[in-house]
């Protein structure tokens, strides 16, 4: 047995179909341009502005903190090269101390006999 089947065709104006459907595009649009203000030179201008509020010392946000941090990429080996021909200085003028204070007590037990 064949049945038959009514189909029914609908047609609107595009001038009504506007009037009831928002037919403009919402989500495709190209999206906002943002600018990124992270950079190194922001970084250092805010860094001149703020540099006698950050404190001397701290586990962060101090200059303390910035040092330790700075010092696992930068290593400062200068400090050691300048500072090793001082060392040695103190060492020889630590020996002519006890040299001069050795002849000094001599001297004054010497002079005690």
């Amino acid at each position: 047995m064949v049945e038959r089947v009514d189909i029914a065709k609908t047609v609107v104006d595009k001038d009504s179909l506007n009037r009831v459907l928002d037919t403009s595009f919402k989500s495709f649009g190209a999206p906002p341009v943002t600018v990124d203000t992270d950079t190194t030179g922001e970084l250092f201008r805010l860094y001149l502005k703020l540099y006698s509020r950050i404190p001397a010392e701290g586990d962060i946000n101090s200059h303390e903190y910035l040092v330790t941090e700075s010092s696992k990429i930068y290593s400062i080996q200068v400090q050691s090269v300048d500072i090793q021909p001082l060392l040695d200085e103190i060492t020889q003028l630590r020996r002519q101390l006890l040299s001069a204070n050795q002849e000094l007590l001599a001297l004054t037990l010497q002079q005690g006999t």
